[in-house]
């Protein structure tokens, strides 16, 4: 279970609020203080107003696919469930996870930005430099958030709102997470297993561990699966392809493929990345790899953010001999 994994993580480095104080002086810390407790009353008035008038604005989000499904997804999920019609400004890319378990997108108005991946990288939900077409659609979503009368969660603009206390906030009984293995994957598991093949900036980062061959890793691995498939964002994913009757290749950035492939898998293997928790959505379980030695970097934040979530399987190794240890008694 994912819980297990808390000896790899970091001391004392997860990003509760409190973490914001450290380094500061006294003046600072007051005034951050202050901050926190400004955000709470926004959070807060911002949740009465929601649920008093069955309606609300929230975004935009522009950032990473993990934040997405930890913080935003299960949030606006809870307020659905509350009857709550949400107005949302976020990726075109995430509209397949804004479904509940029966398949039915819940959004009440969706302005969906384009994928600019290929332009700039996400980065937390704070891109400086968006492409002017993209950032006309923010501008445009937040004019009309703001000059209405309706609640507006604005987690673009002000960084330590989503950061250090939205994300902190919304753990406290405002998750919903919908079962969507029954959506993409009605007619059950496959034995197949899902690589997502992470592209590294460098040979080791703390949070992802070094650099898997996986082209080498996914053709051993057939030994042991019907099917080995490749998937996840081209620009954010690395991989040599080959031809392979058991490998087949769906790095397409569309996430309904990454749902159905996830979906009917019975192993999703990646490094310590966002893409883990798509697991946590289909109830597939997850085997991470992180070359290296622990601690592994923002996985206490990965642990806890995913307490909400019903499924949790998820394990970790930490070399080749880990995988095929893992798989050989995933078989037995």
């Amino acid at each position: 279970m994912l819980s297990d994994l808390i000896q790899y993580t970091e001391k004392n480095q997860a990003t509760y609020a409190s973490k914001g104080y450290r380094g500061l002086n006294v003046f600072g810390k007051v005034k951050f203080y202050q901050i926190l407790r400004k955000n709470n009353k926004t959070l807060n008035q911002f949740y009465a107003d929601a649920l008093n008038k069955k309606e609300c604005f929230i975004g935009p989000f522009i950032g990473e696919f993990g934040n997405f499904l930890l913080h935003l997804l299960p949030f606006i999920s809870h307020l659905n469930e509350k009857g709550v019609k949400v107005n949302y400004c976020g990726l075109e890319l995430h509209r397949p996870f804004l479904v509940n378990s029966k398949g039915e997108h819940f959004l009440y108005n969706y302005v969906a930005l384009r994928d600019f991946f290929k332009e700039v990288k996400p980065s937390g939900n704070g891109i400086k430099n968006l492409p002017d077409d993209v950032q006309a659609e923010v501008d445009k979503f937040v004019t009309e958030a703001r000059s209405g009368k309706l609640p507006f969660l604005d987690i673009y603009g002000d960084r330590d709102l989503y950061w250090y206390s939205y994300r902190n906030w919304q753990l406290n009984g405002k998750q919903h997470i919908y079962n969507l293995s029954q959506v993409y994957a009605p007619s059950g598991k496959q034995n197949k297993l899902v690589i997502f093949p992470r592209k590294m900036v460098k040979e080791f980062t703390p949070n992802n561990g070094g650099v898997w061959d996986y082209a080498e890793l996914g053709e051993e691995l057939t030994n042991y699966f019907d099917e080995v498939v490749f998937i996840g964002h081209p620009e954010l994913s690395s991989f040599e392809e080959k031809k392979h009757d058991k490998i087949r290749y769906c790095v397409t950035g569309d996430n309904k493929d990454v749902l159905e492939e996830c979906a009917t898998a019975r192993l999703i293997l990646t490094q310590h990345s966002g893409a883990m928790h798509v697991g946590g959505f289909v109830h597939t379980p997850v085997l991470l790899i992180f070359k290296g030695d622990p601690p592994i970097k923002g996985l206490d934040d990965s642990i806890r953010f995913r307490q909400n979530f019903d499924y949790n399987k998820v394990n970790l190794v930490f070399n080749k001999e880990g995988i095929l240890e893992f798989i050989i008694k995933l078989n037995s």
